[in-house]
């Protein structure tokens, strides 16, 4: 058994760094843009939007849903290299179950001479797609990012089942933090996480995810701040086109989770095994101006 590097989401101080690089994988642009309002005002020329995200639908439903706190837990993602064709002349349909993406873009000389390239690719959605939400970008360096959330129905009904499950809740301890949504981080994911006494007042938070259709080397698992994030990814790269396309799972950890120590490998049934040590809370959280009452 071998584990798995897990791939740390490193601080920037310029908000457009997440857009190059492997900061890519952990743009979210449901949420990003919202947190980072700022970069709504500054954002460079070099980004645009093809399907803007619907962040106040996004909104609206957090806000009749107080227990949602992750909407777009799960997410299907391809990235495509669109160097040498206009932001503007990319497109995306879908038709059933895909989405198309096309472009073209022709370059005209003064002596009438022109060159045309043209853009057609289309990549097969996933069971449970929401293509309504589906939100598409070209980044500075000339990536286009399509993501698609995906809805579970299965997450939704154990969602509810732990809602009613006070036991499940009291494998976290005493003392919980009022502002993390326990109920929702037990039954709003695939990852099927469950606190493990190791004896000798030792914890260990477990999660577990399948993830049969990708291989060890496929598999990437990250940490942003105290969001754990699956990619299972597939690359393809010729020597006119280069793509990526990608299943994203994530979920934010409860508090009392030892991040820096977090380990994950991949079991003999094929089943990717995260455990941290987790240290529960021993007392309530003290009132905000630290008096007793």
């Amino acid at each position: 058994m071998s584990f798995f590097p897990i791939r740390r989401y490193r601080l920037f101080d310029d908000p457009f760094d997440r857009f190059f690089g492997d900061q890519l994988d952990f743009f979210d642009p449901w949420r990003d843009f919202d947190t980072f309002p700022a970069a709504l005002s500054i954002q460079p020329n070099a980004f645009r939007w093809v399907d803007e995200p619907l962040r106040l639908a996004h909104h609206h439903h957090r806000n009749n849903h107080p227990g949602s706190t992750r909407p777009h837990a799960e997410k299907f993602r391809v990235q495509l290299n669109v160097a040498g064709f206009n932001p503007e002349s990319i497109k995306t349909k879908v038709e059933g179950r895909k989405v198309i993406v096309e472009a073209k873009q022709e370059d005209r000389q003064p002596d009438g001479d022109f060159h045309t390239r043209e853009l057609r690719k289309s990549y097969e959605l996933p069971e449970h797609a929401d293509a309504t939400h589906l939100a598409s970008y070209v980044t500075p360096n000339n990536m286009f990012v399509i993501e698609v959330p995906i809805k579970n129905p299965e997450a939704e009904r154990r969602l509810q089942q732990a809602s009613t499950d006070t036991q499940s809740l009291a494998q976290f301890g005493s003392y919980r933090d009022p502002f993390f949504d326990y109920t929702g981080f037990l039954g709003g994911s695939d990852f099927e996480p469950h606190i493990v006494d190791k004896g000798n007042n030792q914890k260990q938070l477990e999660l577990t995810v399948g993830m049969k259709d990708c291989k060890p080397q496929e598999i990437k698992v990250s940490v942003k701040n105290n969001e754990l994030i699956v990619q299972g990814e597939h690359r393809h790269k010729d020597k006119n086109r280069s793509e990526r396309s990608f299943f994203f799972k994530s979920t934010t950890l409860p508090p009392g989770t030892q991040i820096d120590q977090l380990q994950s490998h991949v079991t003999d049934d094929g089943q990717l095994k995260i455990e941290a040590p987790f240290v529960e809370q021993k007392e309530a959280p003290k009132s905000i101006d630290g008096q007793k009452h």
